[in-house]
């Protein structure tokens, strides 16, 4: 499949009709994710126009770091980095430099296939560690699994995150129920600021479920207690389970159409601080998402 300079992936089940389309012209991007004896989409994606300008990083894995690096700045054993800005809107890098690029296909069948990307050595303008990805993604009734593994090709230790900027449709109808423990409040710059604040009982508790609708949300949450959060609307119900994922991101786009709820290994701006998660010379780091009707 062929959009301009943009190359397509489709899997499909062919029990069932099912399907997930993915970019690898643009780091494996999942643009399509139709589930369900009803063949419901259930993702929010980019137009074909939108594509390439990604106005909101819809359906992109975010590598080498996830959400905001403010101005492009960052420090690590005592090196000050400076990396390309890639957000106009605010000055800062932002989801790190895999949503364009161009990742291998390893693997291909009816209904899996794998990704792989390595930033190499001194390539990425202030990255200059040495990370690869590989992204497994498995197609299956009822649901999709996407399986992560990060590892430290370099000699030196290196910073890393990793998210996936995941949109889902949703209706005046839409619950979202979550046994998120913490969130956190956001500074003018949409980063995370403080300890993380008891979800329970406050404004973004999602525990016993919220028709999110009329809410205003780019907050980050630690991560549901059992990994799972579901949004129903009157149609159908989904599943989102993350496993090694640390937080969650939340986020409603004006249009208030769809939900970005986001797996990330760590908070956004974790270059910064000292929660950074740090790979030793090939260490590696595993997690994954399972997106299922229920």
């Amino acid at each position: 499949m062929q959009n301009n300079d943009i190359s397509f992936l489709k899997l499909i089940n062919p029990a069932t009709g099912e399907s997930i389309i993915l970019s690898p012209s643009l780091g494996g991007t999942i643009t399509s994710l139709i589930l369900g004896r009803d063949l419901h989409q259930i993702m929010a994606s980019d137009s074909d126009s939108e594509l390439q300008k990604n106005p909101l990083f819809r359906g992109r894995f975010l590598f080498p770091f996830n959400d905001r690096i403010p101005d492009g700045k960052y420090s690590f054993s005592g090196n000050k980095y400076q990396l390309a800005i890639n957000s106009s809107e605010d000055g800062s890098a932002i989801h790190g430099f895999m949503y364009n690029k161009k990742v291998s296909v390893l693997k291909q069948t009816e209904t899996e296939a794998t990704f792989y990307w390595r930033t190499g050595k001194d390539q990425i303008q202030g990255y200059p560690f040495d990370i690869s990805l590989q992204t497994d993604i498995e197609l299956h009734k009822d649901g999709v699994a996407i399986s992560f593994k990060v590892k430290n090709e370099d000699i030196i230790p290196a910073p890393v995150a990793l998210g996936w900027h995941s949109y889902f449709k949703t209706y005046p109808s839409s619950i979202l129920t979550a046994d998120y423990p913490f969130y956190y409040d956001i500074d003018a710059n949409f980063l995370p600021v403080g300890k993380g604040i008891p979800a329970s009982s406050s404004k973004f508790d999602f525990s016993n479920g919220d028709r999110f609708f009329n809410k205003t949300l780019d907050h980050t949450f630690s991560a549901p207690l059992d990994g799972k959060s579901v949004l129903k609307n009157n149609n159908y119900s989904i599943e989102i389970k993350q496993t090694n994922f640390a937080y969650t991101q939340l986020f409603i786009p004006p249009d208030k159409k769809s939900i970005a709820i986001e797996p990330i290994s760590s908070k956004p701006n974790s270059f910064n601080t000292k929660e950074v998660l740090i790979l030793m010379p090939r260490e590696e780091y595993c997690a994954s998402v399972k997106i299922d009707l229920i």
